[in-house]
């Protein structure tokens, strides 16, 4: 017997929408836009642009620690490999003159290589990654202080008006060029990880990873490839960063590595691998932006910021799990 149209529609709806690990995401989004605006009569909308642009490293940085995720591991490191990446791209066009696009790609390299070492280290001697990328947030981050002696490395005169670094500082139709290629970098990983054999073995090697090595997924490859992709990304924002501001600090990329990690469980991933997503984790970094943008203009000192975090993640993940149960979507 076939369902009626209306029986239709509420089947659509549970499993199209209400059924997605994004779905307590995007209601989020939309209660702190409505939230926001209200409280500010309007005046807040006039801050997205800015919101899109703070947004735009953090957000490439959480594609990479999503896809991570999904594989079942982690990557504290991140703030600080977003810090080295800066000072590597600086260092070396000033010392050796080598100019910004070489630069740029010797600093992705690096960034790419620690990736690498931490995935090595996770998948080769069994280490959890938690432990591997705790003790490399430390070690970057001293390499990132010594660099700059406590204080700061700026981009060489000669190179501040060189098109590349005016290019990533330019903006079109008042949208940072770095937001633009945030999105273009997340409609690729949603193609990868939806569409491609890649992003079918990193759902199972996050999943369920004997059964995904008795299938004949390269599960230790798989891993070390998205360790690799996590700090190539955590790189990129670290240039694109340095290009706007002109300069990298010792304490550049701090705390990063939470807010990206929040943004992706936010958004649906989840830390025990084998579920995720990449847009719902971008919509996570826009509902952190925004809540950092929306508490100051309301007056509301700063360190509510943190508490805030921490309150709304609970409060998705609580809310998105009772959602999926209600709707049997989950045991």
């Amino acid at each position: 017997m076939r369902a009626s149209a209306p029986g239709r529609l509420a089947l659509i709806v549970r499993t199209r929408l209400l059924g997605r690990v994004e779905t307590g995401v995007v209601i989020g989004t939309l209660l702190i836009v409505l939230f926001f605006v209200a409280s500010t009569d309007g005046a807040w909308l006039n801050s997205i642009p800015s919101v899109l642009r703070v947004a735009a490293p953090i957000g490439v940085i959480a594609i990479g620690q999503a896809l991570l995720m999904t594989s079942g591991e982690v990557d504290l490191s991140v703030g600080s490999v977003f810090a080295v990446a800066g000072v590597v791209f600086i260092w070396t066009m000033d010392s050796l003159a080598i100019g910004v696009v070489p630069s740029m790609l010797l600093a992705l390299a690096t960034a790419c290589a620690i990736g690498f070492l931490n995935g090595v280290l996770t998948v080769r001697f069994h280490v959890p990654s938690m432990i591997v990328t705790l003790g490399g947030m430390f070690v970057y981050r001293g390499i990132a202080y010594i660099s700059t002696q406590g204080f700061s490395l700026s981009i060489p005169r000669e190179y501040r008006r060189d098109l590349v670094v005016q290019f990533l500082k330019d903006r079109v139709f008042d949208v940072s060029v770095t937001f633009i290629i945030l999105l273009i970098l997340t409609a690729a990983f949603v193609f990868v990880l939806a569409r491609t054999r890649f992003g079918s073995h990193v759902m199972a090697a996050g999943g369920e990873p004997s059964a995904a090595l008795a299938n004949g997924v390269p599960v230790n490859a798989v891993k070390t490839k998205a360790f690799v992709i996590c700090s190539g990304l955590a790189g990129l924002a670290g240039i694109m960063t340095v290009c706007q501001e002109g300069s990298v600090y010792s304490t550049s990329g701090v705390k990063m590595e939470l807010e990206t990690i929040a943004a992706a469980v936010i958004g649906g991933c989840t830390l025990s691998g084998g579920i995720g997503s990449i847009w719902g984790p971008i919509l996570g970094v826009f509902v952190l932006s925004s809540l950092k943008g929306g508490l100051m203009m309301m007056g509301a000192p700063t360190s509510w910021y943190i508490a805030l975090v921490g309150a709304i993640l609970i409060g998705f993940l609580v809310v998105s799990k009772l959602m999926h149960q209600r709707m049997g979507l989950l045991n």
